[in-house]
């Protein structure tokens, strides 16, 4: 059997840092996030730091922000759009896995035919939706992803 050697203290010999909380606003976040992505190892997702409940884990980011965020910010596992607002990601990503779904069984895309917005049309979306997300969502013409922005 192996054991970890302990110190004096008790402790096991990893150091703690000590915890500095930083407010940063959503564009540092945005940066940071694009800094680690870029620094990621091949194979590795940057799902890996989103949480089940879509906030952001900055363990993996706590160098870039020179500390922890005072407040949590979300990501979307789907399209990696961040959030302050803890609703969007959770709707955005329910509505473009049933978009993808939709696309992949029907051939088209699940907004209304003419819609110069591309607004998604959620009653097309009815069957593959677990819940109807409570704002307008859009289709981005160029990748299908899904998105709360309207095109201008």
């Amino acid at each position: 059997m192996f054991f970890k050697k302990r110190k004096k203290n008790g402790d096991t010999q990893e150091e703690k840092r000590e915890e500095k909380i930083v407010t940063v606003t959503i564009d540092e976040v945005r940066a940071a996030v694009n800094k680690y992505a870029n620094n990621m190892q091949k194979g590795i997702s940057l799902r890996s730091i989103v949480l089940d409940n879509n906030e952001i884990d900055f363990e993996a980011l706590y160098s870039y922000l020179g500390g922890k965020p005072d407040r949590p910010f979300y990501m979307s596992k789907e399209t990696f759009e961040i959030f302050e607002e803890k609703d969007y990601p959770k709707y955005i990503d329910l509505c473009q896995i049933a978009c993808d779904q939709y696309i992949l069984e029907n051939g088209e895309e699940p907004i209304t035919t003419g819609d110069p917005e591309r607004k998604v049309n959620f009653q097309k979306l009815k069957h593959y939706l677990t819940e109807k997300p409570p704002f307008k969502l859009y289709l981005h013409p160029q990748d299908r992803m899904v998105t709360h922005r309207a095109p201008k």
